[in-house]
């Protein structure tokens, strides 16, 4: 051994196979309009262009975030971006 030199153990290295990566995940699929106008307790309340908002933007949220902007739209009057904001502060995500 020389001056400053370190022996170094050879390690165990494994070499991961491409289809050993996981599967990319699929996309999240929407709510049906059914199950959207089930979280409001008068189904009255939301019309058919809201369904179809909500729809499209349960894409991007969890269950529990769709139900309480539902909530907040139909029992405290909010609008859709003012309920989206306040869910997205409670829930997040």
């Amino acid at each position: 051994m020389g001056y400053g030199s370190k022996s170094v153990a050879k390690q165990n290295v494994v070499k991961v196979k491409r289809e050993d990566y996981p599967k990319k995940l699929k996309r999240k699929q929407m709510l049906s309009a059914i199950v959207i106008r089930s979280y409001a307790k008068n189904k009255n309340f939301l019309t058919d262009s809201l369904v179809k908002k909500l729809k499209e933007h349960s894409k991007n949220h969890t269950n529990k975030h769709m139900k309480s902007m539902v909530y907040k739209m139909e029992k405290m009057g909010m609008s859709f971006s003012k309920a989206h904001s306040e869910t997205m502060k409670k829930y997040g995500k």
